[in-house]
């Protein structure tokens, strides 16, 4: 029995030992080679998007690859290819990649870049940024993708033409955490709303309906609503798919 213990003491402070001394892959820059490489077959990756083609792709992606989207659904490699279709007719598009840049640490690399996205859905034009990291291990035949995420780079929403005659019944202050938290205002300077703790530091409402504004150079929609009488009681936040509520606790 001591023998045992000992023996898996033993086992254990080698471990240790030996997981204290691993060598750190440092980061180097990519060589002119494969910085080419990871430029051209970037390109010719989203350039596959569109027509739905699938060869290149299962050509880059390691068996092992995991991908995670801007809906946040993760995929294997053979989930990720059946996801790969044609536009349907009425669509078409382009992706062109910005800015890529690459680091080595030893066999992996790491490849960050944006994407620049633009949309005709039948007739109506999208124009949507992403910026994206992947992973790549250096296998038997070259380069192999063994991870992927992108996201969606957040935009200003176009203004929808409302009636603003009501709009005087939104100014005033909004309480988020009782008497004991914040209060926030709604302004009204020359036709336009405003959100924020006070005057000089407050943004833009920018209208989608008479009662629902996305907050600029944000990610959050505002709720104005309103009882059965008509009265407005409260904001709601749609804050990164959960809703916050503030009620109106003054007027200006």
């Amino acid at each position: 029995m001591a023998t045992r213990i000992l023996s898996l003491f033993v086992l254990v402070s080698f471990i240790a030992v030996s997981g204290a001394h691993v060598p750190l892959a440092r980061a180097t820059e990519v060589d002119s080679r494969d910085m080419a490489w990871f430029k051209q077959r970037t390109q010719a990756l989203y350039d596959a998007v569109a027509p739905g083609e699938r060869a290149i792709w299962r050509r880059t992606l390691s068996r092992e690859c995991t991908i995670t989207d801007e809906d946040g659904q993760v995929y294997d490699r053979t989930a990720f290819l059946r996801t790969l279709n044609p536009l349907p007719k009425g669509f078409s598009g382009t992706i062109r990649i910005r800015h890529l840049t690459a680091l080595v640490f030893g066999s992996a690399a790491s490849v960050h870049y944006w994407l620049d996205e633009r949309e005709s859905i039948f007739g109506q034009q999208l124009h949507t940024r992403y910026v994206e990291t992947d992973t790549y291990r250096r296998e038997r035949d070259g380069w192999k993708m063994v991870a992927a995420q992108v996201t969606v780079v957040p935009a200003n929403l176009k203004a929808v033409a409302v009636n603003e005659r009501a709009w005087p019944e939104l100014v005033g202050a909004y309480e988020l955490g009782g008497t004991r938290g914040w209060v926030y205002h709604v302004f009204l300077r020359q036709g336009s709303l405003y959100w924020g703790r006070d005057g000089k530091s407050a943004t833009l409402l920018i209208p989608l309906s008479p009662l629902v504004f996305f907050l600029r150079n944000s990610v959050h929609t505002m709720v104005f609503v309103r009882d059965r009488r008509g009265n407005v009681t409260e904001t709601i936040e749609l804050h990164k798919y959960n809703e916050i509520v503030m009620p109106q606790v003054g007027v200006h």
